[in-house]
């Protein structure tokens, strides 16, 4: 079918479109059931620090921390006592722990008679409490004692809506803690999701904002309000797209990771706007030559709706690539499929809508005047550069060198909560708990074994190594060797040791000191600090891949639609040297101004997002310049495009800025990643203690 013939049936093809928009609603506002929240790396699943958590997945219960923010030895004992009672009727509460009622538990071993052992600690409160309790729950300097909340299925356990068990009770459990104390924090995996998603809903004017902007900011490009309404109309239309995409890719392969949500509005946003505003100012541009609709509606289908074709098919293939990266297989199908099927509504409704409507679309567009284009800014500044290419490519590549090479060995952290919102009550308490207590107090080092005529050198071993003050497991308590019931730390054939040591659990001195301990064959190491050490491997190889294969993709589409190895490389290297830019921006806005770190999965989308969309405005001036090195010599040619494309595209650049950078009103960074890192390790910490 050649473009004459779909602007001959353009009403057919609205339509057509129209109904199947209609169809897509149902199973598109469905797509959260296609949707999970646990994320499972299968290139991690033979890694050291996995096969630890597998080992402790019994012990590795979801948890809670309530941090009380007064001296417990002037606190009410049956008070407490209490609110546990209480928060242990909720529905999958476990246990709930606190210095109180471990107290009463260990006074009642002693004793025999847990009566008598009650009747002391509600009169006596914490007199003469062991040190190995104390340790546990109360700060060093007695202004802060802490509740654990421990419920009956693991970490990973997630309910149908999506949520895991300490999410769902945790306004229960605050609710009930505001009736019984002052000032408390709550804090952990289910407090921080809930944290984020209030406070996410609470900013949600940030994302139809998004929709504002770009509106005005099309219409300013385009002077015309009624292209300012289409921009949000086919926004919202890509938007459902992308949700239907979610839905295929389901039904494809049973479900989709929840963070390529982020990334597929990104994307398709992108290009939606990119690929609008290119159509309609070409098709203004040929009726401001004094074109007739009919002449000028062709025209643009030819000519920018190829571009964008090719641009779209960049694009979409491109982002395939993620599906060959381990965990990323939801990721490239889902993307994929949006963005072609959001292409293909672009190419044939929009050129169609243009075609019926005519010159309505825009408005009044006036015949301009024939114009020197010699006068044009873009005109002087690529003739300007086409002269004096050496000079410009010798600038560029003195600039370019440092910042790849700081793009390649970019300092990142695996810190997630660097890019969660202070504003987070659930973070304020976690900061609190890591000053009161120490960040090696919420994540501590677990080591286990199968060796158990071995256990008491092991105990000896673990005490010796630098870095480590003290822990719990066989023959361990504290920083003594004691003839401790080593059942108490046993998991099937395996025993645990919990470790602490006196450094961050993301500090290059714990990362030395879990590798050294990984090298000793008898022993599994696990923990925080053990995964981070296994997900930095994985990302060494998987990450750079990403970025070769998307580039190389990106490369041979390009490459095969101008049948051009030259314009291959100039696109690629073009968007790569301003990724590298982009990088070095964001780098030191985010540590000179934020006072942050890059979280490690920033420089991976960024490089997709900004590879994908820079490929759209280098081939939207790549097509002009084919146009018109047709008819003049490539030197004259390469002035004319820029002078027809560079105002538009340094609009469109413009306005992706602005609009994403929206999304900076919301006060939540990206937490997609938060889970699995955080707090399953807890209630591990005082089984059998």
């Amino acid at each position: 079918m050649t473009w004459n013939s779909i602007i001959k049936r353009s009403r057919l093809i609205i339509i057509i479109w129209i109904v199947v928009l209609f169809l897509m609603v149902i199973p598109a506002l469905n797509y959260n059931k296609f949707i999970t929240y646990n994320q499972h790396n299968p290139a991690l699943q033979n890694s050291e620090s996995y096969i630890a958590d597998k080992i402790l997945s019994p012990i590795n219960n979801d948890t809670l921390i309530l941090i009380i923010k007064q001296n417990p030895y002037n606190t009410s004992v049956s008070n407490v006592l209490q609110f546990q009672q209480e928060i242990e009727k909720l529905p999958y509460v476990s246990k709930v722990e606190s210095p109180f009622s471990d107290y009463i538990n260990f006074l009642s071993d002693v004793l025999h008679n847990n009566s008598l052992a009650s009747q002391y600690v509600e009169k006596n409160g914490l007199k003469s409490i062991p040190a190995f309790i104390k340790d546990r729950y109360i700060s060093n300097d007695n202004s802060t004692f802490i509740i654990f909340i421990v419920f009956n299925v693991s970490s990973n356990y997630y309910l149908p809506n999506g949520e895991i068990v300490s999410q769902h009770d945790y306004p229960q459990i605050e609710k009930i803690a505001s009736n019984y104390f002052n000032s408390f924090y709550i804090t952990g995996n289910g407090a921080v999701l809930y944290d984020t998603q209030r406070l996410t809903s609470q900013s949600g004017f940030a994302f139809g904002l998004i929709f504002i902007v770009l509106a005005i900011a099309v219409g300013i490009t385009l002077y015309s309000y009624k292209a300012s309404l289409l921009t949000i109309l086919f926004v919202s239309i890509s938007t459902l797209i992308g949700y239907l995409g979610i839905v295929i890719a389901g039904l494809l392969i049973g479900s989709v990771d929840y963070i390529v949500n982020y990334t597929l509005t990104a994307v398709l946003t992108g290009i939606t706007t990119d690929y609008l505003v290119f159509i309609l100012s070409r098709y203004k541009s040929e009726l401001s030559a004094g074109k007739s609709n009919k002449a000028s509606s062709l025209e643009t289908a030819k000519r920018a709706v190829k571009t964008v074709l090719i641009s779209g098919f960049t694009v979409g293939f491109s982002l395939l690539t993620f599906s060959l990266i381990p965990g990323f297989l939801s990721w490239g199908i889902v993307l994929v499929i949006s963005v072609l099927i959001t292409v293909i509504f672009i190419v044939t409704f929009l050129p169609s809508l243009i075609s019926l409507l005519g010159k309505k679309i825009l408005g009044n567009v006036k015949t301009k005047e024939n114009k020197p284009i010699e006068k044009s800014f873009f005109y002087k500044t690529a003739k300007s550069s086409v002269e004096h290419k050496f000079l410009v490519i010798g600038i560029i590549i003195i600039f370019a060198i440092p910042s790849i090479l700081f793009f390649i060995n970019l300092p990142t952290t695996y810190n997630i909560q660097a890019g969660l919102s202070n504003r987070l009550p659930s973070i304020q308490g976690l900061n609190y708990l890591e000053n009161k207590f120490g960040s090696n107090f919420i994540f501590p080092i677990f080591v286990i074994t199968n060796n158990t005529s071995e256990l008491k050198n092991i105990s000896n071993y673990l005490l010796t190594i630098k870095g480590i003050t003290d822990g719990f497991g066989p023959f361990l308590q504290g920083n003594l060797i004691v003839n401790n019931n080593i059942s108490d730390f046993r998991i099937g054939s395996y025993y645990y040791y919990v470790l602490y040591s006196n450094y961050s659990p993301y500090s290059d001195n714990t990362i030395n000191l879990v590798r050294h301990l990984r090298e000793n064959g008898d022993i599994i190491v696990g923990g925080l600090t053990s995964s981070i050490i296994d997900q930095q491997r994985i990302n060494g190889v998987y990450y750079p891949l990403l970025e070769i294969l998307i580039t190389i993709v990106a490369a041979l589409v390009i490459g095969i639609s101008f049948k051009s190895i030259k314009y291959a490389l100039i696109s690629i290297s073009g968007v790569i040297i301003g990724i590298s830019w982009s990088t070095v921006l964001l780098y030191l806005i985010s540590t000179m101004l934020l006072h942050q770190q890059l979280i490690y999965l920033i420089p991976v989308i960024l490089f997709v997002i900004l590879m994908s969309l820079g490929s759209d405005y280098s081939i939207f001036i790549i097509s002009a310049v084919e146009d018109e090195s047709s008819t003049r010599d490539v030197r004259e040619a390469i002035p004319k495009a820029f002078s027809k494309t560079g105002k538009i595209v340094t609009s469109l650049g413009i306005i992706l800025a602005i609009s994403l950078g929206v999304l900076a009103l919301i006060p939540v960074g990206f937490f997609g990643a938060i889970r699995n890192s955080f707090y399953n390790s807890y209630s591990a910490r005082y089984i059998g203690n």
